[in-house]
């Protein structure tokens, strides 16, 4: 079977490069035909580049599109008359926002017709809200678990950066909906208790007014020597090191204006590298966690019952090591040998 695939980029630092990163090399291991358009390439000029992508899909079985804004446009619009079966996997923000804005006629048009894939239930209720009558598979993403699950012991410390354990971790881009002002706000409140844990923050982010403000609400509560930042560039080896040295997962995304998260791969890293985690409801982490079973969810914007949850799971090591083994088997859940599977059922219906 030949497969178009439509996507930004292949960046596994990114959680949709990483998602199509990975579900390109598993389609190849289950040999399939991949034929991969990037907004590094092709995609960055798509009405001049028209009639290239056009044969490429005239060659194509399947026209898969990561993301209904703007590669499932682009897949719909270029593919017309082509009769050929469009996939469009709904990651978050830009297969919801878009609806709320002039795009709306467009987005109802690109969907109509077309098999959603929805990476989480909260992704799948927020474009049903706009379309109620469409149907949405929900397929989450997968990841290595192998790699992130691996028995080798990482036991170091981090002087390169001025970190030392204990620490609690986060992994995210440094933007306004991954909610570090709540996250560090609850760290302040915890920090009194816990006087020798330290803050570690793994993210990439260019300066900005949020970052900003990040740093003022540290400055604020004391914390300058407490909380650390590390580029979310670095090799998977090293993001792993730090993953398996810390006593907690932290990430409490908020919804703003429909920008939203709409699953979140690092909470699976995080989990099968065996961490208790603590999130937010009302986002994709509804579906990339088990509330009272490897996480504690809690409100969006609440420091104090992020705080709470925090404090419960880092003062009681019964439930810590509870939470921490059912981690591992919650993450067994995702491993591409799994969820590959479920590409090719769509695939295959939608082919014959």
């Amino acid at each position: 079977m030949k497969i178009s695939l439509l996507t930004q980029n292949l960046n596994i630092t990114d959680g949709g490069g990483r998602l199509s990163y990975d579900l390109v090399s598993n389609l190849k291991n289950v040999s399939e035909e991949v034929s991969v358009l990037t907004h590094l390439d092709i995609l960055k000029n798509p009405w001049i580049n028209f009639f290239k992508i056009r044969k490429i899909f005239k060659n194509s079985d399947i026209i898969h599109a990561v993301d209904v804004w703007p590669n499932g446009f682009y897949a719909k619009a270029i593919s017309l008359s082509l009769k050929k079966p469009i996939i469009i996997t709904a990651l978050g923000t830009y297969s919801v926002a878009p609806f709320y804005s002039w795009r709306r006629f467009i987005m109802k048009w690109t969907c109509d017709g077309a098999q959603l894939i929805a990476i989480s239930d909260y992704t799948k209720s927020e474009i049903k809200k706009v379309m109620p009558g469409l149907k949405i598979e929900v397929i989450p993403p997968g990841f290595d678990l192998d790699f992130w699950s691996s028995k080798e012991v990482r036991l170091q410390e981090f002087p390169e950066v001025g970190l030392h354990k204990p620490y609690i971790l986060s992994v995210g881009a440094l933007k306004f909906r991954k909610g570090y002002h709540n996250s560090i706000h609850a760290f302040g409140i915890i920090a009194k208790k816990f006087e020798n844990l330290n803050y570690m923050i793994i993210g990439q982010g260019e300066e900005s007014d949020y970052l900003r403000n990040i740093k003022e609400i540290i400055k604020e509560n004391g914390l300058e020597k407490r909380v650390f930042f590390v580029s979310s560039g670095i090799d998977d080896n090293e993001l792993l090191g730090f993953y398996r040295n810390a006593e907690l997962f932290v990430l409490t995304p908020i919804e703003e204006e429909h920008h939203f998260e709409g699953f979140g791969i690092v909470y699976l890293e995080a989990a099968a590298s065996g961490l208790p985690i603590v999130a937010t409801y009302n986002s994709g982490t509804t579906s990339a966690t088990k509330d009272g079973y490897n996480s504690i969810l809690v409100p969006q914007n609440d420091p104090q019952k992020t705080a709470d949850a925090m404090i419960k799971i880092l003062s009681d090591d019964s439930l810590k090591m509870t939470l921490k083994n059912n981690s591992r088997e919650w993450a067994k859940e995702f491993s591409w040998g799994k969820i590959i599977k479920k590409y090719i059922e769509i695939y295959n219906a939608k082919h014959y």
